[in-house]
């Protein structure tokens, strides 16, 4: 499908009183693959081990951003150590399928990995207590209730495109303000549009890119390039340990189709589909 009737396909169906689950049963809308026994250990392990190359800390506490359709991350997280897990999302999208959780659990033992005891568990709140994990569903807002220097590790995979311009720099500066002075940020970006993987999302103005319609219809990304983005952390005053880039071979959009206010940034700017940093204070 074109990107411009994936647009009006979307827009149309955020309009409609449908619930999320709806969509996901159909594959139109999807919070990430979290709801995979595999793919959340592997993606929890990618940023922990990125994180902690040799030793975490003795009863590390961590957050997750954005966890999508799961709260696996704080089962994973348990099982490596944490002694709290945050998982903050905008809105309570996680499957309610027990024997997900409970595979999950098979998963991690057969690595050898202590666990918790859900064979007794009736909801996602009693598997939340069992590995001292905490769900936020209040979206950005929530990370007011965190305290400062309280978290060792903060990671998120594909989520910091999709917080709002306005919103992103003032997050970050929350996202400082709880991490410990030894602690560490795991972010995977992903600078391409989500509509045909290129960057049609430069085609727009920011008047009508920033508007509810178009932010609430789930194709939204920030739009903050790569190397923006990346100053925006030191700005802030994060120190990018380590970070890497990668790169579309050539530009997917042409420049002609790309709005006038995208002609501040060069080729070199935009053609990076996709990064990965870890901070430190």
């Amino acid at each position: 499908m074109k990107w411009y009737l994936k647009i009006i396909l979307k827009i149309l169906i955020s309009c409609l009183p449908v619930p999320y689950s709806f969509w996901k049963s159909l594959g139109i809308f999807r919070h990430g693959k979290m709801d995979s026994c595999e793919y959340a250990i592997k993606i929890f392990e990618l940023h922990f081990y990125r994180a902690f190359p040799e030793k975490p800390p003795a009863k590390f506490t961590m957050l997750e951003l954005g966890p999508g359709d799961s709260i696996a991350s704080a089962i994973i997280g348990f099982a490596y150590g944490s002694s709290r897990s945050y998982l903050v999302d905008t809105d309570n999208y996680v499957t309610k399928d027990l024997n997900f959780y409970r595979r999950l659990i098979l998963v991690l033992k057969l690595k050898g990995l202590k666990t918790p005891s859900i064979s007794d568990a009736n909801s996602i709140q009693e598997i939340l207590n069992l590995c001292n994990g905490i769900y936020l569903t209040g979206g950005l807002k929530s990370l007011n209730s965190i305290k400062n220097n309280s978290i060792d590790f903060v990671w998120s995979h594909s989520v910091l495109e999709h917080i709002r311009k306005y919103q992103f720099y003032e997050i970050q500066k929350d996202l400082k303000r709880i991490l410990k002075p030894s602690g560490f940020a795991s972010h995977n970006i992903d600078f391409q549009d989500h509509l045909e993987y290129g960057l049609n999302n430069l085609r727009f103005s920011e008047e009508i890119w920033e508007s509810t319609l178009f932010a609430n219809s789930g194709f939204y990304t920030n739009r903050i390039p790569a190397l923006k983005m990346h100053s925006i952390f030191e700005e802030i005053g994060f120190k990018i340990k380590r970070k890497s880039l990668g790169k579309w071979p050539r530009l997917p959009t042409k420049r002609s189709c790309m709005h006038k206010e995208f002609d501040i940034y060069t080729d070199s700017e935009l053609i990076n589909r996709t990064s990965y940093v870890l901070l430190e204070k």
